[in-house]
């Protein structure tokens, strides 16, 4: 199989430990580009904290972001495909909140993150989305609750009975319109995010091979979290990082050497697959 399109997951995949790109990588995602393959991201983070990493590699068209809920072009940032939690949905989530107690509801706009001042501490933690954050005293009486049309993702963090609770609730009450995750945070906080049902990096790999006029069999996808499973097993082939999850591991086609803290991913694919080195 010749394949010509390459997507890659960012943080603990493209992104080093520290959150970088080593030169070697750009230079491989440079060079793959003059070797006629389409370089691309699937990832689960805004657009804002995105667009620098595609300008880097020189990605060219669509990237995703917040999981496939979007679907932005690198440079103009023009969107080719959202889906966004609607104001009653909002709504509803709010009414969840408040009757469980949990006033720290975080709101992830298209390119902004609102949270509570309150919730200083979240801030490192929530710039890993994005470096474009704003406080509120509260955000439920924030504008951009109530009004604002490019709310990729709603977040709230409490005590695990409480957010379990509002899991249910928010699932059972939208009737499958929407999809959640609860993990704990880097702190320790429990957190709960929901966003719309239907998208995920395997459907928004499938549009980016369409936009580039390609197939799902000929890309190449590599990650390594569980969120990049639904684009490991849509591509045509697939690489897991060294440190991923076992789970991830078990669904990729292979497994590369490099891992989070050295990076070197793309620069290994493209010479595994392509035979380029840089």
């Amino acid at each position: 199989m010749d394949y010509d399109m390459l997507v890659l997951d960012l943080d603990g995949t493209t992104l080093n430990g520290a959150g970088e790109l080593r030169p070697v990588d750009i230079a491989a995602a440079r060079a793959l580009t003059e070797h006629g393959v389409h370089v691309t991201i699937a990832t689960g983070r805004l657009f804002t904290g995105t667009q620098w990493v595609a300008q880097e590699l020189g990605v060219t068209g669509g990237v995703a972001v917040m999981n496939g809920n979007e679907i932005l072009d690198a440079h103009t940032a023009a969107t080719h495909h959202g889906r966004y939690v609607k104001p009653a949905e909002r709504a509803l989530a709010q009414e969840i909140f408040e009757d469980l107690d949990l006033a720290s509801p975080v709101l992830f706009g298209s390119r902004r993150i609102h949270f509570r001042e309150r919730d200083a501490h979240l801030r490192d933690w929530l710039s890993i989305w994005t470096p474009d954050l704003s406080t509120h005293r509260d955000v439920f009486d924030a504008d951009e609750w109530s009004n604002a049309d490019d709310i990729v993702a709603i977040g709230v963090l409490g005590k695990d009975d409480a957010i379990r609770q509002a899991q249910a609730r928010l699932l059972d009450a939208s009737a499958g319109g929407l999809q959640s995750v609860v993990f704990r945070t880097d702190l320790g906080d429990t957190f709960l995010k929901f966003r719309h049902q239907g998208d995920d990096k395997g459907t928004a790999l499938a549009k980016m091979a369409h936009e580039r006029g390609t197939t799902t069999e000929r890309t190449i996808a590599v990650g390594d979290w569980l969120n990049d499973l639904p684009m490991l097993m849509r591509a045509g082939h697939s690489f897991a990082m060294a440190h991923s999850d076992p789970r991830v591991i078990d669904a990729a086609k292979e497994t590369l050497r490099s891992e989070r803290h050295a990076g070197g991913a793309v620069a290994e694919v493209a010479e595994r697959i392509w035979g380029i080195t840089p």
